[in-house]
């Protein structure tokens, strides 16, 4: 979700989760976090929760600025933290230009818009004149334009600049920051990477003036990393975010179908009770039933002539897409054989994640021995595998949105909870 009105408006289901995070934002002494699987909807939370913080500014309901950064920070292995940190003053100083007659109509200092032009817009050369880059992405000393070698124009001096420009605008905590987002830390995989790094950026990046972070991961990243002694004060504990509860669902296509449509005849090919089974199908993963949502939405446009008219006829025609579409993924899995199809339905019979210190509970004698289905199951796109040795009990192979499909076609088209059966409007 964009961090506006549009993302607001959009936006289902999370009215708690929405008030605990503004809260945390406008009052808590450490930086929130979020725990909650891919697709939950973490990164918009906080998207729309900073559009609310900041609009409670402009409605004259708080004297503290809060400003969402208009996008999310990643972290992926072998990035360093002096490539991170530059990053995040780059951000931050096209930020200050971005929201210059806010920061002014607030009353607050901010530097002067054509000075931070500038500097953004200057090259910057390292002092032994073997390279250059412009803030640190990269270049060839073969350029032909001068170095402006003044302090103003290294790259030390430029993060020293944006830190004093942060502690001039944003006086006390108060006041109010920049709200920058730190997502995907499970790209790192470990719990151990995920911890060295955060602990690295905790004084260049977490305990800066003016910038309040929201860090978000996925298979207990968050929860390993907030317990480091190091962070201890820094990050707070992990908001658990649990998939939207299916009354919810059939509110998130209503929305979009109404704010998104061209015109009062523009067609939906999918009603919000066909959204909601895709949810299902898809072991409620949220981002997973948008992208099956639109490729069947595709599909539809380009090969059925005509087009569904009554919701029944929709639905049905949901069922068959869904049907060939397996059809089509199952072609690609003749490289699995019968035990490993045995360990894809031990995963299902789970949840749908597994960590690979199960593996007795698969009849294998160690994790390596049940590796070789692992790789098979991997090889097809049915699973994906993040393993960390570190931790074993973190629940690390888990069925993508692709095993899912051929889950629903393969167990006579029934939904996961309808395998372990549970009705499917019960809240979990």
């Amino acid at each position: 979700m964009p961090a506006n009105e549009e993302g607001e408006r959009l936006f289902v289901g999370r009215s708690n989760e929405l008030r605990r995070l503004g809260l945390l934002l406008n009052s808590a002494a450490t930086h929130p976090s979020i725990e909650g699987e891919n697709g939950v909807g973490k990164t918009s939370l906080v998207a729309v929760a900073g559009y609310q913080a900041q609009r409670e500014f402009e409605l004259g309901k708080t004297t503290q600025l809060l400003i969402p950064m208009p996008e999310a920070f990643q972290i992926t292995p072998g990035v360093t933290v002096e490539a991170f940190v530059r990053r995040l003053y780059f951000s931050v100083a096209q930020a200050f230009i971005g929201n210059h007659d806010l920061l002014k109509r607030a009353g607050l200092p901010s530097p002067d818009t054509n000075h931070v032009r500038q500097w953004l817009n200057s090259p910057i050369f390292t002092s032994s004149g073997g390279g250059v880059s412009v803030l640190g992405s990269g270049g060839s000393a073969s350029r032909t334009s001068s170095p402006n070698v003044s302090v103003g124009f290294t790259e030390a001096g430029f993060q020293s600049a944006v830190e004093t420009w942060l502690r001039d605008c944003f006086q006390s905590r108060g006041s109010g920051g920049f709200i920058c987002v730190l997502d995907n830390l499970e790209l790192l995989q470990t719990h151990q990477a995920a911890r060295d790094l955060l602990e690295a950026l905790r004084d260049s990046a977490f305990n800066r003036p003016g910038l309040r972070w929201v860090l978000c991961g996925a298979r207990g990243i968050m929860r390993s990393a907030a317990s480091s002694s190091r962070l201890q004060g820094v990050l707070g504990e992990p908001m658990e975010l649990q998939p939207l509860d299916d009354e919810f669902v059939p509110d998130v296509i209503a929305r979009r179908i109404e704010a998104f449509r061209i015109n009062e005849d523009a067609y939906a090919p999918v009603e919000p009770d066909g959204f909601l089974h895709l949810y299902e199908v898809g072991n409620r993963n949220l981002r997973n039933a948008l992208k099956y949502c639109e490729d069947y939405a595709l599909w539809v446009g380009v090969e059925v002539e005509p087009w569904p008219e009554t919701p029944a006829d929709k639905r049905q025609m949901l069922e068959a897409w869904m049907a060939v579409t397996a059809e089509k993924y199952l072609d690609a899995t003749r490289g699995v054989g019968d035990r490993a199809w045995a360990v894809f339905d031990g995963i299902i019979a789970r949840g749908g994640s597994i960590s690979p210190s199960d593996f007795a509970d698969f009849g294998f004698e160690s994790s390596q021995a049940m590796r070789g289905r692992m790789r098979a199951l991997e090889d097809a796109v049915l699973v994906e595998s993040s393993v960390d040795e570190t931790d074993k009990r973190r629940r690390l192979i888990e069925i993508t949105s692709r095993g899912w499909i051929i889950n629903y076609h393969r167990s006579g088209y029934k939904t996961p909870r309808q395998l372990t059966g549970e009705s499917e409007t019960t809240e979990t």
